[in-house]
């Protein structure tokens, strides 16, 4: 009984718990994701042992911030243009 309800409260609160992350922008992800490529690519080269460690260690903490955050990214907003000046309202003359 116990082993069904403990199961049955992972299967409900274990999906709350992952939407609760907050996620990140499209194009944060597109960054991790391209930090992600570049250490793989990284690793496919010669290296020591602390670099070799250091490299995993990142690879580890970039793919885990991807899985986290960019489940379901949030679209980048719009572009604000710099500081555009707003014209002056223009007095009626009486």
């Amino acid at each position: 009984m116990r082993f069904m309800l403990s199961a049955l409260l992972a299967f409900v609160l274990l999906p709350a718990v992952a939407m609760a992350t907050p996620q990140f922008s499209q194009s944060e992800c597109q960054k991790l994701n391209a930090q992600r490529l570049e250490v793989r690519r990284q690793l496919r080269q010669p290296y020591n042992g602390e670099h070799g460690q250091q490299l995993q260690a990142r690879l580890k903490e970039l793919e885990q911030l991807l899985k986290q955050h960019c489940r379901r990214p949030v679209k980048d907003p719009p572009a604000v243009p710099a500081s555009v000046p707003v014209p002056a309202p223009v007095q009626s003359v009486q």
